[in-house]
């Protein structure tokens, strides 16, 4: 099978981060099978116009989205006559490429996340506004594309805007395994892990409000809040951690390498997730290989890949606060409950790998392609 796959940033992009890692985790995988991969995305300042990277051909064309966006349904063309594809993915993103319209072969299209109205808990702005609108617009622009979803939430949205449920495939994002030489069971220390996902830290402050809490009523028991990620929205977070006395409970690492973030998710009591909006919860997924459990909310993707008091337990945003706060309570007065969670964590989350991801969109592509 050839196939073109559409994202503006490569592995080698300067704004590459954790999910452009895991896009080629699938498609290196699907390459290394036999099948040609072409990934076409944007240029950057001293770029190679053509670079194989782990298997996957990367043709860079259009510096910035504009000018890569603008582009697209040339380079499509003239890549396809060079290489004759039988199928375009394109990676959905914040903004559109449409590529339903800018080609006559089979399209598929992958997402990860829709935002719909929790883009405006993120910022309230126009960028907000276009994004929110665009996504209810979907039906209409890929009309005739196949689409795949990484979660049942992602799936459900899908078929809200209108799709048919024929046309949306679900496959489970993969995961990595656990280095070798982070295998060996570490023994839990008392503090929470908050780590930012990619694109959320709007539920860094309710972190901070639950831990509040939580400390002002136990204070003998001694935990830390640990807050890692590269977010940098935040700026207001030294002013937050001060404002509620807790300077010294509070630990904030930016920036932290994937051997820092692995050491601190396998050391951790356990992994704190508050923000709402997630297509799938990857970071509960990574806790689980380490063989740590998560506390995160009931109304997001984190409920697809957290079965709530057997994997990790859910709270309810809704309720507020004292949601969140009961749950850790109830994970630190039940050792037997924490461990048990623990255990099926880990036995839970080894069942993700990125071959079962890149087989299962492999059988969607072929299916397309026939059916055409």
């Amino acid at each position: 099978m050839k196939i073109l796959f559409l994202h503006r940033k490569d592995l080698h992009h300067p704004e590459a981060a954790e999910s452009e890692i895991h896009l080629f985790r699938i498609f290196e995988k699907i390459a290394s099978y036999g099948h040609e991969v072409v990934m076409l995305a944007s240029s950057f300042r001293d770029a190679n116009e053509r670079e194989e990277i782990n298997g996957v051909k990367v043709v860079r064309s259009g510096r910035g989205g504009f000018l890569y966006r603008l582009g697209l349904k040339r380079q499509i063309r003239r890549l396809n006559e060079e290489f004759h594809f039988d199928i375009v993915i394109e990676n959905l993103d914040e903004r559109p490429l449409l590529v339903a319209q800018k080609t006559s072969l089979p399209t598929v299209v992958l997402v990860h996340q829709l935002w719909k109205t929790a883009i405006f808990r993120e910022s309230f702005s126009l960028k907000a506004l276009c994004i929110w609108l665009w996504e209810l617009s979907i039906p209409s622009f890929y009309g005739r594309s196949e689409f795949i979803a990484i979660s049942p939430s992602v799936m459900r949205e899908l078929v809200n805007l209108g799709l048919s449920q024929k046309r949306v495939s679900l496959v489970y994002c993969g995961a990595d395994s656990v280095p070798e030489y982070f295998a060996a069971e570490s023994k839990k220390e008392r503090f929470f892990l908050w780590r930012s996902s990619e694109k959320h830290s709007s539920g860094l402050i309710y972190a901070l409000d639950a831990f509040e809490t939580f400390s002002r009523r136990h204070p003998d028991w001694n935990f830390l809040l640990r807050i890692i990620g590269n977010f940098q929205k935040e700026k207001r977070l030294p002013y937050e951690i001060r404002r509620r006395g807790l300077g010294d409970r509070v630990l904030v690492e930016l920036n932290a390498s994937y051997e820092r973030r692995m050491d601190l998710i396998r050391r951790a009591y356990c992994l704190l997730q508050t923000d709402r909006q997630q297509g799938w919860g990857y970071a509960a997924i990574e806790a689980g290989k380490c063989g740590t459990t998560t506390i995160a909310p009931d109304d997001s993707g984190y409920k697809d890949c957290i079965r709530d008091g057997v994997t990790g337990l859910l709270y309810s945003p809704e309720k507020g606060v004292q949601s969140c706060v009961k749950q850790m309570e109830h994970l630190c007065e039940d050792e037997k409950l924490r461990e048990n969670l623990q255990a099926n964590a880990k036995r839970y989350a080894d069942a993700f790998h990125w071959g079962r991801t890149a087989n299962e969109i492999l059988a969607v592509l072929q299916k397309t392609i026939e059916n055409r």
